[in-house]
């Protein structure tokens, strides 16, 4: 009796283990933050303000989404319009710590939305690529990437592509 027991349990711990492994997100979306004011952790500007409602039109298709965002306040404003449509929390992380980042995101299932910096963004979409992707200028806010599995990977590996908002 008891080796049943003990046999269960291992069984239980090795598929809970096993669905760790395999969980990763399907699509992972890095976005810099959009136009913002001048100062020390300006707000976003109007267009700014614009551009982040827009970017709701992407994900209109998904019932849910993770949403990541640096604490600062023009990362968290423009996640705010995708908070308030998926009437879900903004998970905020440390721009300094991408690599804790990239675990956390890689613990998840479906789509990931990052809102970053000029900065921290090439940076994120090059430790889940493993690829070589090209600075951002401070003055460059319509580029952003989407991150797909590799298909012979183990789920930790993406393709990177770039793309530009057309708004």
């Amino acid at each position: 009796m008891n080796n049943k027991i003990i046999l269960v349990i291992t069984f239980l711990v090795m598929s809970f283990n096993c669905s760790l492994v395999f969980a990763a997100p399907d699509e992972i979306y890095l976005f810099r933050h959009s136009e913002k004011l001048t100062g020390k952790n300006p707000a976003l500007s109007e267009v700014g303000k614009a551009r982040a409602n827009n970017l709701v039109t992407f994900f209109k298709e998904y019932q849910n989404i993770h949403i990541f965002s640096s604490n600062y306040k023009r990362t968290l404003q423009t996640a705010a319009p995708l908070q308030a449509y998926f009437n879900t929390d903004v998970n905020v992380y440390n721009a300094g710590e991408l690599s804790d980042l990239k675990n956390e995101l890689l613990k998840l299932k479906g789509v990931v939305v990052v809102i970053g910096h000029s900065n921290t963004t090439p940076q994120l979409a090059e430790l889940l690529s493993n690829e070589k992707v090209p600075a951002m200028s401070e003055t460059q806010f319509t580029q952003y990437f989407i991150l797909n599995k590799k298909p012979s990977s183990n789920g930790s590996e993406y393709d990177v592509t770039h793309h530009k908002m057309s708004f």
